[in-house]
């Protein structure tokens, strides 16, 4: 059953794969007419999903690294899903920027390089912000995770005699080897600290540097990075979870690592909670009119039910972890998880569209409805995650074999 479960997944992740694939190239094709936005509604689903993405990623880093600097042993087992995720992640995020330039052809643009038009980088626009923090988060990133994978060398399914053979010669499990790693591994923890604060708050800059209620605020810095970390939480039991019931005998998660992600959840729940409170304090303490415009709108017609769903996905199910029998029992797990997961996309959507979608000046409210290719470019996404993580599993262990 199990078995041909494993096999349903990964033809239905190629399949959404291909038609992703196929809609990215209709768009380089045909342009972005081809998605839901206007002229008033510019940014949409793809825009959403890059946020929903970037902060994924970031859940390997706070088990691989914060979780380390405090010497949280349960997260050792756990810690090369969450960076293999991290890696996925922060890939499938890039692309989304990069398709929503229009030309994507000239991407090189934004590096600040001389090219052919003797064009410079515009250090004022958050797109060069933002392809500095990506590409310097994936950079450390990879880096941090091959590192993770080197007392492991000799474990990875490659039979091609020279990698034997260096990896023979690179890692011998010695004492000064240990302590060479031990060392590394801490430097690059400390670095990836702070990277994976900076990175989301700078996307949040994306937001605050413009003027538009909501958005143009100091909190959402640190609204951000909560957020990301409780999605990227979320989907690193949902994929543990998952992982332990489906491979109950071949992949070996003790049931503490996820019980602990599962108190980690609930606590970033209430603090999601609090920021979420506090963004409709803020409005009606500063009475506003456009702020509470806009916030009103959320429980209006057009998003009263997604509001309704998200509210009870990414604050009224996590409650229930509360409960010793639920957070230790695996389907609850993937079921509360999964619910945090597809809650806390919605939560992008609703931070980002009714915004866009109502004219203050004149209180008309402008239609959005993602096309088809916003939702093949979606489930497209989330194919290639399942894909692209079902195949390196095929390599590398997913539970490390060795102590750090």
């Amino acid at each position: 059953m199990n078995k041909m479960l494993r096999k349903t997944i990964i033809v239905i992740a190629i399949l959404l794969t291909i038609a992703g694939l196929i809609s990215g190239i209709y768009t380089f094709i045909y342009g972005l007419e081809s998605w839901g936005i206007n002229t008033k509604v510019i940014w949409g689903v793809a825009i959403v999903n890059f946020i929903f993405w970037i902060g994924n990623s970031h859940s390997g880093t706070l088990i691989s690294a914060i979780l380390y600097l405090f010497r949280q042993n349960w997260r050792h087992p756990i810690h090369r899903i969450a960076e293999t995720m991290t890696i996925i992640s922060i890939v499938i995020a890039g692309l989304f920027p990069l398709v929503h330039l229009g030309r994507p052809w000239f991407f090189y643009w934004m590096l600040p390089i001389t090219n052919q038009t003797n064009l410079w980088a515009n250090f004022k626009s958050p797109l060069i912000w933002d392809l500095v923090a990506i590409l310097s988060y994936i950079v450390l990133s990879l880096l941090f995770w091959i590192l993770g994978i080197v007392p492991d060398i000799k474990k990875i399914r490659i039979r091609n005699k020279k990698f034997q053979s260096f990896a023979s010669r690179f890692w011998t499990g010695s004492l000064k080897n240990w302590k060479e790693y031990i060392w590394a591994y801490n430097i690059f923890a400390g670095i990836l600290t702070f990277v994976v604060i900076s990175v989301h708050s700078i996307v949040s800059l994306d937001f605050s540097v413009t003027i538009l209620p909501l958005w143009h605020s100091t909190m959402l810095p640190i609204y951000f990075v909560v957020g990301a970390i409780y999605s990227g939480l979320a989907l690193v039991l949902l994929v543990s979870s998952f992982i332990s019931k489906l491979n109950s005998t071949s992949v070996n998660i003790p049931s503490t690592s996820r019980i602990n992600l599962s108190k980690l959840i609930l606590s970033f729940c209430f603090l999601m909670m609090y920021f979420y409170f506090l963004e409709f304090f803020f409005a009606y303490y500063g009475q506003d009119n456009n702020t509470i415009k806009i916030l009103i709108s959320r429980f209006q017609v057009n998003y009263l039910s997604i509001s309704i769903i998200m509210v009870i996905q990414i604050f009224a199910l996590p409650l229930l972890f509360s409960f010793q029998k639920i957070r230790e029992n695996v389907s609850f797990q993937i079921f509360i998880s999964m619910n945090i997961v597809i809650g806390m996309w919605l939560e992008r959507y609703l931070l980002i569209i009714p915004i866009l979608g109502k004219d203050l000046i004149t209180d008309e409210i402008i239609e959005y409805t993602p096309a088809v290719v916003d939702y093949l470019l979606t489930f497209g996404s989330i194919g290639f995650f399942v894909l692209a993580f079902y195949l390196i599993s095929r390599i590398v262990p997913l539970v490390p074999q060795s102590k750090d």
